[in-house]
């Protein structure tokens, strides 16, 4: 039930704004996906959207919307908007805006007949995604790569954010993508930690800034680790300008005082993390005592009965460790008494192996890593651990370093330490993500296969990129450029990356002719890229500008509702429809809301007839392919619709009765209706009044579906993963390597430690007007804003200590020169005290260059200027402050 005060709110608006229609939709500014409803009107005798503003019927945002939202309707009206298909004229080269219109069918016949000409192979082609491409038409995205033999996908979030930071968090806890997945419960919490983060609360996330405003209403003590003073540490009871790149020893300190002052939460830590298996050490690795399967799944582990004094053995996948393979209960053990031996050998728990592991991270070694005093490390350390419930922000963005999955790794120990898996006050999981379990647990325990799309967690990139990595699931016996680069660069004695999922990895290699694989050129000849912009977002900008200018590729087509920096570089433009004007061709889950609820969108206002929804630009390559049967098919394998009712609304848009949007749209939501009870009339009816519709509360569904409580997660073992067995299967497959050690381990930044007085320690971030460029940028309202404050968000923050040294003032254009690859670029200067004196910040928010982007073009520097091609090695993250820069006048 709504309060009186929100029905006597809307009975104003309803009373203001009788001429205006309220249609729900999802946000489209930010991977946030906040519910929101389009205010549309008659203008002129056209349908025009007027507002947008936030959905109270909302688990997720609860009615809110921030600025970047509100000011989303402006990218339907922009003036630069892609309107029509364009081909390159003639003659013209790629990064040149001379495009002719054309219809549909010659902007396919065009690139159908590139393709021919070229000899394209399906291994040789390769689909680049935006977020927006991955959040919203993923199951469309990997039904067309599978169906039409193309195991090349690049999704721009993978190593910027989703497996560049996430993955470390997924180790310990079983998720996938922490975006989607989990909610941090700060309105609950007493104590929050922040790191290497602004953009989840006070630069992208209104669902979480909401929450976090609840926090700070309830006087819950927040700490900020951050290099700069950031728009979030602005609002932190403490900000610590840690020296960059070393959180990760922070993290270790307290975990070393947490473990040696017993602050963990003992239980928690007995029952449902590994922490008590039984592990011997094996050349000079701690290995658990298990058994596996011929897969290499474990079965079973031991442990200690604190009762009995007995070593039990525990089932292999479990939530819980509290039963063995008999079905008796027990009670493990944290510790083994001095002189313990089992068959011959001296074991030790994993605990007392991780306690060993941590002694040297006291808070005076982490104080000579990090800058930060050890009286504070300590203190907070012990704050933490003896506040309940707290929590450490899970993070946003990843990237930056070679230790970041590390980093993001040891937060989520620390959160299992204190108990803090999806409990109130720390990590909330999502209801699609709980559901999503439920049924695959279920399946599992029927022997039934679960749809790739359906998979939970980390089950679902090791079934999906693990196709793209296995040269045997493809007719051709191809597997992606990124895995083959790997293995030749294996070959050659190098590192390689062990997991390049969705990657970039290996494509100037592929495009260039330099990649091999078993003897023969891998080469990419094609492009298609849909709402990507990686000549402005992926790094350097120089190596995507001589990828697309290449004469090796034979044709490059971008999909976009703007001329992106990237479009100028393509052969054939197709425009596409933004979130305002279509309909969503699925039903989905409500984003990281830990309710269980479902939304989709409907179309508030007309589009452009010459634009297409996604999903109709590619049914229509389907169907030139000649692949339409193989794509409904794969549609249908991967996400669990129904064959019948797809073929059969297929073959409806096929005759022209409706569009394959719609074809799409009709069996999800007759699917999810089936679901629940319903008819997909009655769906679509409660959907369009209320925009979302709450299945189970969060509250509801912990009360039989709590993460490790009732539900093993989807680690190998099904517990909270404090050693990783994932981690501990590199080692036996790659060798020993810091990177995927399973334990306890410190990786500093490798950047020049010896500074010339002109030095500095190089960050950036995102600025809270712009969520994302490609997106935002353009917008009038945004960059009016922007503007308001054009030094501190356009300009290089440097300290006022060395600013005077180098006679650097306020407005100066100064030159930014990258020490490890010696790129350039001017930017204005921003002098502060809020911003360490070894180190200088800009945004990644601005540095468009089409001229056709009127608002945006020309305004600020591009990060991606300055920023090299480096990758970590586990799955091609980008270390994309790894390096220290110059700065001159």
């Amino acid at each position: 039930m709504s309060s009186l005060k929100e029905r006597n709110v809307a009975a104003k608006q309803t009373t203001a704004s009788r001429d205006v229609e309220w249609v729900p939709s999802i946000c489209n500014f930010c991977s946030t996906v906040c519910n929101v409803r389009i205010g549309v009107k008659d203008v002129n005798g056209k349908r025009t959207a007027v507002k947008i503003e936030g959905n109270s019927n909302s688990p997720l945002n609860r009615g809110k919307t921030c600025a970047r939202g509100q000011a989303g309707l402006k990218q339907t009206y922009d003036e630069g908007r892609l309107t029509t298909p364009l081909i390159r004229v003639e003659g013209s080269k790629r990064g040149e805006w001379n495009f002719r219109p054309a219809s549909w069918e010659e902007a396919t016949n065009h690139f159908m007949q590139k393709l021919q000409e070229h000899q394209v192979q399906p291994w040789e082609m390769a689909m680049a995604g935006g977020w927006t491409s991955c959040v919203f038409y993923m199951p469309l995205a990997l039904a067309f790569a599978f169906s039409m033999g193309m195991p090349n996908i690049i999704a721009s979030p993978m190593q910027q954010c989703v497996a560049a930071g996430h993955l470390g968090n997924d180790f310990v806890t079983g998720n996938f993508n922490y975006h989607d997945e989990v909610m941090a419960d700060f309105e609950n919490a007493n104590y929050i930690i922040f790191s290497m983060t602004n953009s989840g609360v006070a630069a992208a996330s209104t669902s979480r800034l909401v929450r976090f405003a609840e926090a700070k209403k309830r006087g819950a003590k927040v700490i900020v680790l951050d290099p700069r003073l950031s728009e979030l540490a602005a609002k932190a009871d403490e900000w610590l300008p840690v020296k960059p790149g070393t959180d990760s020893a922070f993290f270790l300190a307290m975990i070393h005082v947490i473990l040696r002052k017993g602050l963990y939460d003992s239980d928690f830590v007995t029952k449902h993390t590994n922490m008590p298996f039984l592990a011997v050490e094996h050349q000079g690795m701690v290995v658990p005592m298990m058994e596996s399967n011929e897969q290499g799944y474990p079965t079973a582990f031991w442990v200690l009965d604190q009762v009995s004094g007995e070593v039990r053995k525990l089932p292999g996948y479990s939530n819980q460790n509290t039963i063995d393979m008999d079905g008796k209960n027990l009670l493990p053990a944290l510790e083994v008494p001095k002189g313990f031996e089992m068959n011959g050998q001296k074991p030790k728990t994993i605990f007392q192996y991780l306690l060993e592991q941590t002694a040297k991270f006291t808070p005076s070694w982490a104080e000579q890593e990090t800058g930060i005093p050890a009286a504070t490390i300590e203190r907070i350390a012990v704050e933490f651990g003896q506040t309940r419930p707290a929590l450490v922000d899970p993070g946003w963005h990843g990237a930056r370093y070679d230790n970041i999955l590390n980093t993001r790794r040891l937060q989520s120990i620390i959160q299992a330490l204190v108990g803090g898996i999806d409990t109130t006050g720390g990590w909330l999981m999502s209801g699609e993500y709980r559901e999503k379990l439920m049924h695959f647990l279920q399946n599992m325990k029927e022997g039934k296969p679960t749809p790739v799309l359906g998979l939970p967690g980390m089950q679902f990139p090791l079934t999906a990129a693990g196709r793209f990595f296995d040269p045997s699931q493809w007719q051709h016996g191809h597997p992606s450029f990124a895995m083959a680069h790997s293995m030749a660069e294996k070959a050659a004695g190098r590192t390689g990356v062990i997991f390049p999922a969705f990657s970039d990895y290996g494509l100037e290699e592929a495009v260039d002719g330099k990649l091999q694989f078993n003897g023969e050129p891998y080469r990419i000849k094609a492009i298609l890229m849909n709402a990507a912009n990686p000549v402005r977002h992926m790094y350097p900008e120089s190596r995507w500008k001589k990828i697309l200018t290449s004469p090796n590729l034979g044709v490059v087509v971008a999909i976009d509702i703007l001329p992106s920096d990237t479009t100028a570089y393509a052969d054939i433009i197709l425009p596409n429809q933004n979130y305002i004007e279509r309909d969503e061709p699925f039903v989905y889950g409500a984003g990281p809301s830990p309710d269980l609820a479902i939304t989709t969108r409907f179309s508030a206002v007309d589009s452009n007839p010459n634009a297409k929804g996604t999903a109709d630009i590619l049914f229509g390559f389907a169907q030139a392919f000649g692949g339409l049967d193989r794509y409904v098919q794969t549609i249908s394998e991967i996400s669990g619709m129904d064959l019948n009712d797809l073929k059969k609304e297929i073959g409806k848009a096929v005759k022209g009765q409706q569009s394959f949007t719609q074809a799409i749209r009709n069996v999800s939501f007759k699917q999810h209706a089936k679901g629940l009870g319903m008819t997909a009339t009655k769906l679509e009816q409660t959907l369009r009044e209320k925009g979302v519709l709450v299945i189970e509360t969060a509250d509801k569904l912990r009360e039989h579906a709590s993460i490790a409580k009732h539900l093993p997660v989807p680690t190998p073992s099904g517990r909270i993963e404090i050693y990783s067995l994932m981690l501990a299967g590199f080692v036996m497959q790659q060798g020993y390597q810091p990177n995927w050690d399973p334990g306890l381990v410190y990786i500093p930044p490798h950047v020049n430690q010896e500074r010339k007085p002109d030095e500095f320690n190089f960050i950036y971030g995102k600025t809270p007007t712009v969520s994302y460029a490609s997106t935002n940028s353009n917008n009038p309202i945004l960059m009016t804003l922007s503007k308001v404050k054009e030094d501190e968000f356009m300009g290089l923050w440097i300290n006022p200590q060395k600013a005077t040294m180098l006679n650097i003032k306020t407005g100066d254009t100064v030159t930014v020169e990258n020490l490890v690859s010696g790129q350039k670029a001017p930017i204005k200067a921003f002098v502060t005290e809020m911003v360490r004196p070894d180190t200088v910040f800009m945004s990644s928010s601005f540095g468009t260059e089409n001229p056709l982007l009127k608002n945006s073009a020309g305004v600020g520097t591009a990060l991606n200027k300055l920023v090299p091609y480096q990758v970590e090695p586990v799955v091609s993250a980008f270390r994309s402050q790894e390096f220290t820069v110059r700065v001159t006048k």
